[in-house]
């Protein structure tokens, strides 16, 4: 079942709670790599698999059975999305530097974009 726009509330939550928080920066290794959801979902589901490691077994078989429904492709996605649309070329989809608060890594990839962006669709 749907909650707040995600596959289910396990995934909203470990989202919000985990993920949200954490600028994409720190994952920009990763994603660097352009892996797809499937891998960097893996890799988030490792990640919180360690978080959530303690001394407690009851307390943790709780937790590990809560995120076992959790969608990771889902929060990957978003993810890369979100890495995308900060930190990539808005028209060929190479890696800017966002620090000059540009859309394009080049003008030739503005002026192509602008071109498509333009042009009747049909």
């Amino acid at each position: 079942m749907k909650h707040n726009g995600w596959t289910n509330y396990e995934t909203w939550r470990i989202n919000l709670e985990i993920f949200d928080d954490i600028d994409t920066d720190y994952w920009e290794n990763l994603l660097e790599d352009n892996p797809t959801a499937y891998e960097l979902g893996e890799h988030f589901k490792d990640y919180v698999e360690e978080l959530l490691e303690t001394e407690n077994e009851l307390a943790e078989s709780y937790a590990l059975a809560f995120i076992n429904d959790v969608n990771w492709s889902e929060i990957a996605s978003h993810t890369i999305d979100t890495y995308n649309e900060n930190y990539c070329c808005d028209n060929c989809n190479d890696r800017i530097d966002k620090k000059y608060m540009q859309s394009f890594c080049s003008e030739k990839c503005e002026k192509e974009y602008e071109l498509l962006a333009s042009h009747p669709k049909g």
